[in-house]
């Protein structure tokens, strides 16, 4: 028996599923930070402007990053399904598959995207003050496209091999290595937004350069080997993940209606405070994902091995943690506002003062953000693309654009603030109605499942 079978086989009481959770929560607060330090240190080192638009072309990443993601997640997910039945070696096919397909992914949507990046930008309405800062920063990240797609995929399969702890260690060494970076190529060396993307792609490779030394170790959990693609593996993974794609893609598009109607209503300052808002979220934000994307490669496990005890108990234990996390998360972000978004623009600018008079309302969002981020994770873990991708459309896409094209028309400004929570509690609705239909389905309510999954 391969370590990792002993590792997500074990019973997982409350207290052990959060030892296990909490280096992949940790590991996702620093790959956040990528994100953040760019925000805060290209806000000090290069003003509003330039961070207003990191926000504008922010859309452009996700989408073309989107496949990347279904891969990995929806690998993820087969992965941990063959380790539950105990097909270790089909799980070493589905791991190396889906690294081939990532890479290959990447170096063409990179190249397309490079030749095509003027025309995307003015697609964006990135606005003449802003291109040059927009241009210089996409123009690294898209060049290397495949590092950053290698990266988010070897982060996900420490957790799913086991490892968590590991990932924890790798993420750690990436988000220093770019917040040092940072710092010297945008203050001693002046590289400007070129520095910025140039740090964030040196993190990535650091994250590429581990995986890839622990995945292909003989000892490893799970291995990359050479093998013809195995391309029911891949199918299932595109199956099963299609909802990271949805989500990824309705992101972006989303936040591109966000953009615009900031703009409309509030201008560059308005896109500002957005980002700023977005930014001081992203803590707990991360924390839910980590929470979700760790326990989902536990649940695919239970289900694969067909322990529907263990099933339900890892499904109870979920409910509970969540519900204190999502409570603990408001409060401390309400509790902390001043100083956290004191660190992302000066507090007697006009971008501070709208973001703080404001946020305590875009923050209701994170009462119910995270069982909503579970529940698409829960049917992806089952194999079960379509609910899962039901749920990431309506929460990332749907619900939300209809709350920023109507709210601010009828409440006005304050609107564009509450249109996020307005979502997250329309999807709640749909989340709680998919789940509990489909307790039965899927066995997480203890008793044998009534369909059973085995790509």
């Amino acid at each position: 028996m391969r370590p990792t079978n002993s590792i997500l086989g074990q019973h997982f009481t409350i207290a052990r599923q959060l030892r296990f959770t909490l280096p992949r929560m940790l590991m996702s607060l620093f790959i956040m930070s990528y994100m953040v330090a760019d925000g805060v240190l290209i806000s000090r080192y290069m003003g509003t402007v330039a961070l207003a638009s990191l926000n504008m072309i922010f859309p452009l990443a996700i989408f073309l990053g989107a496949v990347g993601i279904m891969l990995s997640a929806g690998g993820g997910s087969v992965v941990s399904r063959r380790m539950g039945r105990g097909d270790s070696e089909g799980a070493d096919r589905a791991l190396s598959t889906v690294i081939y397909a990532e890479f290959a992914f990447g170096l063409v949507v990179g190249l397309l995207g490079i030749l095509v990046l003027p025309l995307l930008l003015d697609f964006l309405h990135v606005n003449e003050e802003q291109y040059a800062y927009a241009y210089d920063y996409q123009v690294v990240w898209l060049a290397f496209m495949p590092v950053f797609l290698l990266s988010v995929l070897f982060q996900t399969f420490f957790t799913v091999s086991g490892y968590p702890k590991l990932g924890l260690t790798v993420s750690v060494a990436s988000g220093l290595t770019n917040v040092f970076l940072d710092i010297l190529f945008m203050g001693p060396l002046g590289w400007g937004m070129h520095g910025a993307a140039l740090a964030t792609v040196i993190s990535w490779v650091v994250a590429v350069a581990a995986g890839l030394a622990f995945f292909c170790c003989r000892k490893a959990p799970i291995r990359i080997i050479c093998t013809r693609p195995d391309w029911k593996a891949l199918k299932g993974a595109c199956t099963s993940g299609v909802s990271g794609m949805v989500g990824s893609l309705s992101s972006s598009v989303t936040l591109y209606f966000f953009n615009a109607a900031f703009m409309y209503w509030l201008g560059v300052d308005g896109v500002a405070a957005l980002t700023i808002a977005s930014y001081s979220t992203y803590v707990f934000n991360s924390i839910f994902y980590g929470f979700c994307e760790a326990t989902a490669p536990i649940l695919g496990y239970k289900y694969g091995e067909q322990n529907w005890t263990e099933l339900a108990c890892v499904f109870r234990n979920s409910l509970i943690i969540m519900t204190v996390f999502s409570l603990a998360a408001y409060g401390l972000s309400v509790l902390f506002a001043a100083p956290v978004l004191g660190f992302f623009a000066p507090q007697d600018s006009h971008v501070f003062e709208l973001v703080l008079a404001n946020f305590g309302y875009f923050a209701l969002s994170l009462l119910l953000l995270c069982p909503n981020m579970f529940a698409a994770y829960l049917f992806t873990a089952m194999g079960d693309g379509k609910r899962a991708a039901i749920v990431s459309f309506c929460r990332t896409f749907l619900f939300t654009v209809l709350a920023i094209e109507c709210l601010p028309l009828a409440v006005g400004e304050i609107g564009l603030w509450f249109a996020v929570p307005l979502a997250e509690l329309l999807t709640l609705i749909l989340s709680a109605t998919l789940v509990i239909r489909n307790r039965r389905r899927y066995g997480y309510d203890g008793q044998p499942a009534t369909v059973v999954n085995i790509t």
